[in-house]
């Protein structure tokens, strides 16, 4: 195509968007350094500190330290004064350091770094119609994944969601049994655990590293005596029940086989046991262009991590993160339940709430 024909500001303007998104990535790797560095944690606990004080506290080089703080407070991300001192003010300390915090969004630098890690990996992936293991995300993705959901597990799950949901909420408190199934680092379970004192909680992922850290979560929060995490296949008889409740949080788009697992569900509940699954609120069909920044977030996830984890087991559904509520309700009704009833009540800006019957 000549240049003449070409439309000149369409163009320009296509290459100030991509510019742009090259600001904001690399943004966000700094981000990573610094919330991995511990240099977010010793801003918010020690003030306004030189590059070289932050240096001596965090244990870095001062040279990298005088680098990144330069650049952060660039970016407007520190403050700094005319005596040299780089400030975190307190609205950008309680979303890169408190992990319970709604605004929290240094999970968000972990999961790039993460796919990042896995590029040679999954181009081969691309190439061959294989996948990436999830374990291959390392450490980065295994916490980004748990702490991305961790505000609202904390306290909007059972503060909210479960209360809205009346039979529910009365068999947890006299006393329920409780699945996690694929689990990650446990924080629903643990949060089930903590707040239903009466009820008792197995949480079940094929990951050895996360649930490593969900029985390290469940021992922090003083519930260890009323949770159990287990390594398990899902698509194999869930252990520990009968159940009064399963959940399945943000999962059933990355699993292989997800009818299987919705079938080992099934037949794990107790009489009138109850089944709630959380997963992407995408829209309800493919529509091109869109300028909605979920639907944007849910295929980015989708390409860079979970549909090759997803595509790392034969055979495979190939879900992704994209899965449409017609979709999912078609694996539930393959799997056996009789209805799926999505939870209205229940308002998350990310996630739908799903209800099956037997």
């Amino acid at each position: 195509m000549a240049v003449t024909e070409l439309d000149v500001e369409k163009a320009g303007a296509f290459v100030e968007r991509l510019f742009g998104a090259a600001l904001d990535t690399i943004d966000i790797v700094t981000v990573y350094i610094g919330d991995r560095l511990g240099l977010y944690r010793t801003l918010a606990e020690r003030g306004s500190l030189t590059s070289g004080q932050l240096a001596e506290a965090a244990g870095m080089h001062a040279r990298y330290a005088q680098e990144w703080c330069e650049q952060q407070a660039v970016v407007g991300i520190l403050e700094v004064d005319d005596a040299g001192r780089f400030t975190l003010p307190a609205e950008h300390a309680v979303a890169l350091t408190d992990p319970d915090s709604p605004f929290s969004v240094a999970p968000v630098a972990r999961f790039v770094a993460s796919c990042t890690k896995v590029m040679p990996e999954l181009l081969q992936a691309y190439r061959n119609g294989g996948g990436v293991e999830w374990s291959a995300f390392g450490d980065d993705g295994i916490e980004a994944q748990g702490d991305f959901n961790r505000p609202w597990l904390r306290t909007a799950l059972t503060g909210e969601y479960l209360p809205s949901i009346p039979d529910v909420h009365e068999k947890l408190s006299a006393g329920a049994r409780v699945a996690d199934v694929a689990c990650g680092v446990g924080w629903a379970g643990v949060t089930i655990a903590r707040d239903y004192n009466n009820s008792r909680v197995v949480g079940l992922d094929p990951d050895e590293s996360s649930i490593a850290l969900a029985r390290r979560n469940a021992a922090e929060d003083g519930v260890s005596d009323r949770t159990t995490f287990e390594v398990h296949d899902a698509t194999k008889p869930l252990p520990g029940g009968p159940f009064d409740l399963v959940l399945v949080v943000e999962a059933v788009h990355d699993m292989a086989q997800p009818v299987e697992v919705l079938a080992r569900i099934r037949e794990s509940l107790a009489p009138g046991g109850a089944v709630i699954i959380a997963d992407e609120r995408t829209a309800d069909s493919f529509i091109g262009f869109s300028e909605d920044p979920m639907e944007r977030l849910f295929y980015g996830a989708s390409l860079l991590c979970c549909l090759p984890a997803g595509m790392a087991e034969s055979p495979s559904v190939a879900t992704g993160t994209v899965m449409r509520a017609s979709t999912f309700t078609d694996y539930a009704t393959q799997a056996g339940f009789s209805r799926v009833e999505v939870l209205d009540q229940i308002e998350h800006p990310m996630l739908r709430f799903y209800r099956l019957f037997v």
